[in-house]
């Protein structure tokens, strides 16, 4: 598989099995920025990007290029940035953690598994994402946020999110990913960062 989660944990016998797929349900905590909440620049900041994922805080780098993909394709669908390698440019380093019980979780898909799927159950991913932002003076920001995947298997009911659609959990993983980047574009741009303003020579002291 491109990506372990603890929703691949829980369905690892279901799945083999061929008894039924997990569905993923993104928390909407922050689906209220989309791309149009960008605002455009004349001209495309070089950015040069590092990804880390955790599970639990310890290393687990199989899924850094998952990561480095979904991060790389919305800097690039903003219409912000340009993705360089070279080190004297700018740098955004997205942490990606994965907190999650995972004793907890296998004895949850083991129960469903020798139901065949009839008892159900529902799990949550929770991720803390750490973005930070280096300028080419050496300057940085940093900023935080938590997120969160509610993924059911069996006959267990979908979470009561509202406004959230189940999705498969590759595809929850990559929302998660972008939705937290468009905030944290946002939020730089409020403070003349990756912005037009920037460009202009109107940065804030950071």
């Amino acid at each position: 598989m491109k990506i372990i989660k603890l929703s691949a944990l829980l369905t690892t016998f279901l799945l083999l099995t061929g008894c039924i797929a997990p569905k993923s349900y993104v928390d909407t905590k922050h689906s209220d920025i989309t791309y149009s909440d960008i605002n455009p620049v004349e001209k495309k900041h070089d950015i040069n990007i590092e990804v880390e994922f955790q599970r639990n805080g310890e290393i687990f780098s199989r899924v850094n290029k998952e990561v480095m993909e979904h991060v790389t394709h919305t800097f690039k669908s903003t219409g912000i940035a340009e993705i360089v390698s070279q080190d004297f440019n700018s740098t955004v380093k997205v942490t990606v953690n994965n907190v999650a019980d995972l004793s907890d979780a296998a004895s949850k898909g083991f129960a469903t598994g020798l139901t065949l799927g009839l008892a159900g159950t529902t799990v949550t991913d929770f991720y803390e994402v750490t973005i930070d932002y280096i300028s080419k003076s050496g300057s940085q920001v940093s900023k935080s946020y938590q997120h969160a995947i509610h993924t059911s298997i069996g006959n267990a009911s979908a979470p009561p999110i509202q406004g959230a659609e189940s999705t498969t959990p590759a595809v929850a993983f990559g929302r998660v990913v972008e939705q937290v980047v468009l905030k944290f574009i946002k939020e730089m741009q409020s403070q003349n960062i990756l912005s037009m303003k920037e460009q202009q020579g109107t940065v804030l002291a950071i």
